[in-house]
């Protein structure tokens, strides 16, 4: 009989320890549906994120847990900056801005002087600037506690995007009348400004949100007319710049190094520069839904991405693949021994005698 020999291969088992795989960004639950449309993130852990309806979300953990806050208002909110864990100011429809000294438990209502939407916030130390509608540009030089009007009143779609650079350089970005996007620059602390109108590689769009690295060299991100998206960059303080078309309109925009940025836009594009915004690679976002604004906390690695529907999505390794699984060996297995059957003794012949035969 011929006796089969089983051979146990060594078998790879993929251990994934403490390891959540849903691709380079990962969902978060916001607790609303409300649509999310700015967020700011600081690399203490504290952030803010503002929407629909008054919403305002904190977190200080990073972003990878989020609680509603009472804002007092179901006005609808777009933008939000944070100073450190106590102190920020939101923005929004109808000329409204909250400000908050004590980590959000009470928003307190800042005279505008305006009744136009306002979108964009930023600030550099106490120095800030705010963008809406009608052209609407105000200034703070006081951590946000009172705002001045610089203009307001033009029939312009407005501004959608602010940075503030300095104490007394910022850029604000929008839209014009006649479809053309918009650029502010300031060199006073938003006092006064000087516009100059583009176009996103000869076509018409607005602009949407804006980085700046130095007063000559800046990012915008944009909306074009015929339902594309653009990136453009500028080394001359935006009198030329160079354009990246894409298919969806693109949102927001942030750099949390000189060279590393983000950007985002609807149908869940996520987009990632390593040249300061010369170019731009996608990242798997894992949803179509339209994000609206993005944030890093004081590194490249651990930011927050915002969209519509309460869609909060979060890194933690700059968008980057997950971290290829370590293979571990199972041990080999071998067969077990089975006893052999002990062979019968054989006869032993005797020779018989001499005297036998």
């Amino acid at each position: 009989m011929c006796r089969v020999k089983t051979v146990y291969l060594t078998s790879l088992l993929v251990v994934c320890s403490g390891l959540t795989v849903f691709g380079q960004w990962s969902p978060v639950n916001s607790g609303t549906t409300n649509n999310l449309n700015g967020g700011h993130l600081l690399g203490s852990g504290t952030g803010l994120i503002v929407g629909e309806a008054g919403t305002i979300l904190k977190t200080t953990d990073l972003g990878a847990t989020w609680a509603p806050l009472t804002s007092g208002t179901t006005t609808g909110l777009h933008g939000v900056y944070l100073f450190d864990s106590d102190q920020g100011v939101a923005v929004g429809e109808q000329g409204l801005i909250l400000r908050t000294t004590d980590g959000g438990a009470i928003w307190q209502t800042v005279a505008s002087g305006v009744k136009d939407s306002l979108r964009c916030v930023s600030f550099s130390g106490a120095n800030g600037i705010c963008g809406g509608g009608s052209n609407t540009i105000l200034y703070s030089t006081d951590s946000g506690a009172s705002w001045q009007i610089s203009q307001t009143g033009f029939i312009d779609p407005g501004f959608f995007g602010a940075h503030m650079l300095s104490a007394t350089a910022g850029f604000v970005v929008g839209q014009n009348a006649i479809s053309q996007a918009l650029i502010g620059a300031t060199t006073d602390g938003g006092a006064s400004w000087a516009l100059q109108a583009f176009y996103f590689d000869n076509k018409e769009g607005g602009a949407t949100d804006t980085f700046f690295f130095d007063q000559n060299t800046g990012v915008v991100s944009g909306i074009l007319f015929d339902g594309g998206g653009a990136i453009a960059r500028t080394t001359d303080g935006g009198t030329n710049w160079s354009t990246l078309l894409f298919n969806q309109p693109i949102q927001g925009v942030d750099f949390p190094t000189t060279d590393i940025g983000f950007a985002v836009g609807w149908s869940g594009r996520i987009l990632n520069t390593t040249d300061s915004g010369v170019t731009w690679s996608d990242q798997a976002s894992g949803t179509s839904v339209n994000l609206n604004n993005v944030s890093f906390g004081g590194n490249a690695l651990t930011g927050i991405a915002v969209g519509d529907s309460g869609t909060i999505l979060r890194t933690t390794n700059g968008g980057g693949p997950p971290p290829t699984p370590t293979p571990t060996a199972t041990p080999t297995r071998r067969p077990t021994p089975r006893p052999r059957p002990t062979p019968a003794p054989r006869p032993r012949l005797v020779r018989p005698l001499s005297g036998d035969r």
